[in-house]
């Protein structure tokens, strides 16, 4: 097994830890195992929450869904 990349996500301004990270695996199915065997554990005192990022493209579109119009009672277009 190769090594993992592991990116740890630091506050620019006081340089301490936010709390989260990333890590990158080469397969799908390590990934899931790891999360299976890590997620809701208690490390420090603290549960883990672990979830799946998903890839975020630099300079690509970003989409926000457009929200109904229920509610609106002029219903005009937003």
């Amino acid at each position: 097994m190769g090594s993992v990349p592991v990116r740890i996500v630091y506050d620019k301004d006081s340089g301490r830890s936010r709390g989260f990270g990333f890590v990158r695996f080469l397969e799908d199915e390590s990934a899931r195992s790891a999360k299976d065997a890590t997620d809701g554990k208690v490390l420090l005192g603290r549960p883990l929450r672990i979830s799946f990022a998903h890839e975020k493209v630099r300079g690509g579109p970003v989409v926000v869904p457009r929200l109904s119009n229920v509610g609106n009672f002029d219903h005009g277009n937003y």
